[in-house]
């Protein structure tokens, strides 16, 4: 196991983020040996900033802190939902325009897992984005199309008409859902990392609902050398935690 730890970690070391990171740190040396004790300490605090915004336990734990206020749910002796509504961000298009599961798209088998076991009366989807041309693509109905290709009919399939941009616009709709259709029991699902902060803003709408977490990312992991060299997941880890902290502080 330490071979392949260490087989990794050449890896890593070898790739763009490693290398700058080795960089920055021979920069600091260099510095250092030549005496220049303020560039040497401004590099040193640039290699920190960078170590922690690519370090992959950091972006975890930032994680896990939103995550540990989301119960689980037991999907086998928890009451039917009137709806179960999906926030956008759980899907996308491959190269030929079908939607396909996004890297949150555990959000989407969630919700289809709830309606398989009996959990759910109806499926709400929501969200649009900007493909990479910039047109707009309807989240919601990619959502559907995904569920119908699971066996879900259209009948149980709802879909948010409104145009949702941000979480804000996806819970006005699903209140707005709520108070026309007279659903009683609603369920929100999301990540487990959003949920807090859509559950904030859910409470401040006046939509109680109950959160099922998916696409979770904050359990613990094994320390492993590889792990401690800056990187990519790292990098988008620390990104999506501070993201969800400084959306909750502005209240978005």
């Amino acid at each position: 196991m330490f071979l392949l730890d260490l087989q990794k970690t050449l890896g890593q070391l070898a790739l763009p983020a490693g290398l700058l990171w080795l960089l920055l740190l021979a920069a600091a040396g260099l510095l250092l040996r030549r005496r220049h004790w303020a560039p040497a300490a401004l590099v040193l605090l640039v290699w920190g900033l960078y170590t922690a915004a690519g370090d992959f336990y950091l972006g975890t734990a930032l994680l896990a802190g939103l995550e540990r206020t989301i119960p689980p749910v037991d999907f086998a002796t928890v009451e039917p939902f009137d709806a179960v509504c999906v926030l956008g961000g759980g899907t996308e298009l491959d190269p030929w325009g079908r939607p396909i599961l996004a890297t949150s798209g555990d959000r989407v088998l969630t919700a289809a897992r709830l309606w398989r076991a009996g959990k759910a009366r109806t499926l709400v989807a929501s969200g649009v984005a900007l493909d990479d041309e910039g047109r707009i693509r309807d989240g919601g109905q990619e959502t559907r199309a995904l569920w119908r290709e699971l066996g879900i009919p259209d009948t149980a399939i709802v879909v948010v008409a409104e145009p949702c941009w941000i979480t804000r616009d996806e819970i006005a709709a699903l209140r707005a859902l709520q108070i026309r259709l007279g659903w009683e029991r609603m369920a929100l699902v999301s990540s487990a990392w959003h949920l807090p902060r859509a559950l904030a803003l859910a409470d401040k709408a006046g939509l109680r609902c109950t959160p099922v977490g998916a696409d979770w990312r904050g359990r613990a992991r094994p320390l492993q050398l590889h792990r401690l060299v800056p990187q990519g997941t790292g990098f988008e880890l620390t990104a999506i935690a501070c993201k969800e902290y400084l959306g909750r502080r502005v209240g978005r």
